[in-house]
């Protein structure tokens, strides 16, 4: 009777191939996995790390933090994440604002409009210097004000209302007007919402670069071992780029960022400047 025997050369080839997927897994899974304050950083007023606030809200959005950080001297950050992963959303929520220090320095008048699609819940953090203005009890009915928004998937127009209350609170204390206010959209319809597409994106994106830093390279790899012994061309370098590019065997790729939602233009974001928060504010779900 024969026993089928695999040469040690090839046992270490298939090896080397299962530890390669195993590590590129692992590389792969901070992509699609939970964000964490400390792996956040600030894009502008406006992040959109959940992707689901509509260009056009952005740039109003954008307007107004903008024209209060000028005219008031004080910041709003409007964030969006996908999850909390179980977090509290007061921890997640001061966490973050404190890393960016949202707000000018000692002066503290920053505010941070926290939303978390995937777990249904919001919250507004507001710095120690914007507490005497805007009280918890405040915020919390800007909240439930932006309640019918949310459980309809609006969330373009839930943040805009919300950051549009907040804004008018701090104008109105400071004596000044924004231009960039507009009539709240409270009763926008359902199909404006951001949510579908910014869903959509979420998943290709992931998708994508998983076929950029796994698949392809692996089938360069698993290319190289099988193919190893027939190196003369021909069918073989049907395998691509995936590992000559991967490998540092020849061939590059370049080009533009690849992303969802950089902060680009007219904004005139200049950085955070510091501001400390204690606890201050409201949360809410829907």
């Amino acid at each position: 009777m024969k026993m089928c025997t695999c040469a040690p050369r090839d046992r270490t080839n298939w090896l080397n191939v299962l530890t390669f997927a195993f590590v590129a897994a692992l590389l792969f899974t901070p992509v699609a996995g939970a964000e964490k304050p400390q792996d956040l950083h600030p894009q502008g007023y406006v992040n959109d790390f959940a992707g689901v606030i509509n260009p056009e809200t952005q740039q109003k959005l954008n307007a107004i933090c903008s024209e209060v950080d000028q005219k008031a001297q004080a910041q709003i950050a409007v964030v969006t994440v996908k999850s909390l992963e179980g977090e509290p959303i007061e921890d997640f929520s001061i966490d973050l604002a404190t890393r960016w220090g949202i707000g000018p320095k000692q002066k503290d008048r920053g505010v941070m409009i926290l939303l978390a699609p995937n777990d249904h819940q919001y919250r507004f953090e507001v710095g120690y210097g914007l507490e005497p203005i805007l009280p918890d009890g405040l915020v919390g009915d800007f909240g439930r004000q932006a309640k019918p928004l949310l459980r309809a998937g609006n969330y373009s127009g839930a943040l805009l209302l919300m950051t549009e209350r907040v804004a008018a609170v701090i104008a109105k204390d400071r004596g000044i007007t924004l231009g960039s206010l507009t009539q709240s959209p409270e009763n926008l319809p359902p199909e404006e919402t951001a949510a579908p597409s910014g869903a959509g994106q979420n998943l290709i994106a992931p998708l994508l670069l998983f076929f950029f830093l796994v698949f392809f390279p692996l089938m360069g790899l698993i290319a190289r071992i099988l193919g190893g012994r027939r190196r003369r061309g021909g069918a073989h370098s049907v395998w691509w780029w995936g590992g000559p590019w991967f490998m540092g065997g020849g061939g590059s790729w370049s080009g533009g960022s690849w992303g969802g939602g950089g902060f680009g233009g007219g904004g005139g974001f200049g950085g955070f400047g510091g501001g400390s928060f204690g606890g201050g504010g409201a949360s809410g779900s829907w």
